[in-house]
């Protein structure tokens, strides 16, 4: 391993957060300490500030009056778990004016996740499905859990949205690959256990009559509409949206659907 390769400092979020220096893990266990860490990881070597940290932590509403001594305890606990791991004195963290910032080369895993939906974004776009396939499902095994998993905080609260939506992207994305590339039995599955959790999501509804429909499947396909509908109306007292509708026109009149109908591409 080079010299580069051993002085990153790593942070898992993708689940409980876990941090490694290197190859060696680092014994950050309070919760509020590891944000710190995260949200200056997040940063991307910018300063931020006590006043960020503060709101972050505990939210402005809900501080401690002791708020800023405490981040300041934070701050010289992470340094010193860092510091275990350094082969010189650099100080990880920088003291600013107001605010701190990481001076460590740094990545997580919900960076690396997010560049891995950009690559497949783009292999899909120049046609490159099997390149795009690889980079979804690389993706999508960094999960190790719910992100931040048990993290307290407003920021931990934000962030552990945004991951969520992004694992949906990837889940979504990976569901449109393989419909596109013939694996219809796994399109179906993995549409199918999102369904259970989000029954009223018509952009899953599309994506499984899509791919109950390319598989040959059109009776079923025709069905999870009939079904979708029948349940938007009784629990939401809603019609299926434009785009639905028009996807299962096209699916009764046998037409054959685009591979991105207008609903999954949005």
């Amino acid at each position: 391993m080079s010299n580069t390769e051993m002085t990153l400092l790593r942070l898992s979020m993708l689940g409980p957060v876990e941090v490694w220096f290197g190859a060696d893990p680092v014994a950050i266990q309070q919760q509020k300490p590891q944000m710190l860490l995260a949200m200056l990881a997040r940063g991307a070597g910018r300063v931020v500030s006590i006043d960020e940290l503060i709101d972050g932590l505990w939210g402005i509403d809900d501080s401690p009056d002791s708020a800023v001594a405490t981040i300041r305890n934070f701050v010289w606990s992470v340094r010193r778990q860092l510091s275990v791991h350094q082969d010189d004195s650099t100080d990880a963290l920088v003291s600013v004016r107001g605010g701190y910032r990481l001076a460590l080369p740094v990545d997580t895993d919900a960076d690396a996740a997010e560049r891995l939906r950009v690559t497949a974004e783009m292999a899909r776009a120049a046609g490159h499905l099997d390149a795009a396939d690889r980079d979804v499902l690389a993706a999508l095994a960094l999960w190790r859990g719910d992100p931040l998993s048990g993290a307290p905080g407003p920021w931990a609260a934000a962030e552990r949205a945004r991951l969520r939506r992004l694992r949906r992207t990837l889940q979504e994305l990976s569901i449109e690959i393989a419909s596109a590339t013939g694996e219809h039995d796994r399109a179906i599955t993995e549409v199918e256990s999102l369904r259970i959790a989000d029954p009223h999501c018509e952009r899953l509804t599309a994506l499984m009559m899509t791919a109950l429909h390319e598989s040959g499947r059109r009776t079923e396909a025709l069905t999870v509409y009939l079904d979708a509908r029948r349940q938007l109306v009784a629990d939401l007292g809603l019609e299926p949206g434009a785009a639905l509708t028009a996807l299962h026109h096209r699916i009764l009149t046998d037409e054959v659907a685009p591979r991105r109908c207008e609903i999954c591409a949005s």
